[in-house]
C-alpha cells in the first residue's frame, strides 16, 4: 500500500442517536447526542426537540462542526453553567460534527451555580461516552481518465490502496470516479501517471469531504 509523509487532520464523530438521563435533587437532565453536519442541520433538531419537550424548564445545547460552525446556549441558566459545559464535554472527546442537547425539568431545588455547571457537564459527557464515535479522514473526488491498455494495472493499484470506484464510463478511454484520501492522493497520482506511461488524466474536486 502507498504511504505518505503528509500530515493529515482526521476527525472523529459520532454515529446514530444517544440518550443519558441523570436525576439531581428532583430536577431531570435528559443528554441526547446527534450526529450533524452543519448549524442549520443543528438549528432544526434543535427545533423539533423544542416542540417534543415544549414543557421542559430548558433546552441547553452545544454543537461543533468540520466547517467551523460551533455554537452553545445555556437557554436561561445561569450564565457558564450550561451550554459551555456542554462544549467542554464536546472538546473532552475531541469530537465534531455533533450536537448535544440537554433537556431540564427543574424539580423544585436550586442546585446553585457550582453543582448546576457540574450535572449538565456529567449529563452531557455521559451521552457522549455511551456514543459510537467513527474516526474518519479527509478525502477529495477525483476522475481518472486512462487507455484500455492500463486498466488491470490500475485497478490494482485501487483495490491495494482499497480505493471504491463510485463510477465508470467507456468510450474511447476509460474514466473511473473515485474518493482517495489526501495523505495519499499526490502518491498514487504519481503511481498512476508512472504506470499508465504518462497518459493519464488527473481532475481533482477541490471539495474536502471525510471517509
Amino acid at each position: 500500500m502507498l504511504q505518505s509523509s503528509n500530515s493529515v487532520q482526521q476527525i472523529t464523530i459520532v454515529e446514530g442517536f444517544t440518550e443519558y438521563i441523570l436525576k439531581e435533587k428532583g430536577s431531570i437532565f435528559t443528554g441526547q447526542v446527534f450526529p450533524i453536519h452543519n448549524g442549520s442541520e443543528a438549528k432544526n433538531i434543535l427545533n423539533n426537540v423544542k416542540k417534543k419537550y415544549y414543557d421542559a424548564s430548558h433546552h441547553c445545547y452545544a454543537f461543533k462542526c468540520s466547517n467551523g460552525d460551533s455554537k452553545f446556549s445555556d437557554d436561561g441558566e445561569p450564565s457558564g453553567t450550561a451550554g459551555i459545559r456542554l462544549l467542554n464535554a464536546i472538546a473532552h472527546f475531541d469530537l465534531t460534527n455533533v450536537l448535544v442537547i440537554v433537556i431540564r425539568y427543574f424539580g423544585g431545588t436550586k442546585l446553585g451555580v457550582g453543582p448546576l455547571g457540574k450535572a449538565y457537564y456529567l449529563t452531557a459527557t455521559e451521552a457522549l461516552e455511551r456514543s459510537n464515535k467513527v474516526v474518519k479522514y479527509p478525502a477529495q473526488k477525483v476522475t481518472l481518465t486512462f487507455s484500455f491498455e492500463s486498466i488491470n494495472a490500475v485497478y490494482k493499484l485501487l483495490a491495494e490502496n482499497e480505493i471504491k470506484i463510485s463510477g465508470t464510463n467507456y468510450s474511447e478511454k476509460i474514466s473511473l470516479s473515485a474518493v482517495i484520501k489526501v495523505e495519499i492522493l499526490e502518491k498514487v497520482k504519481e503511481t498512476l501517471t508512472a504506470i499508465t506511461s504518462g497518459q493519464l488524466e488527473f481532475t481533482v474536486e477541490p471539495e474536502i469531504i471525510f471517509i
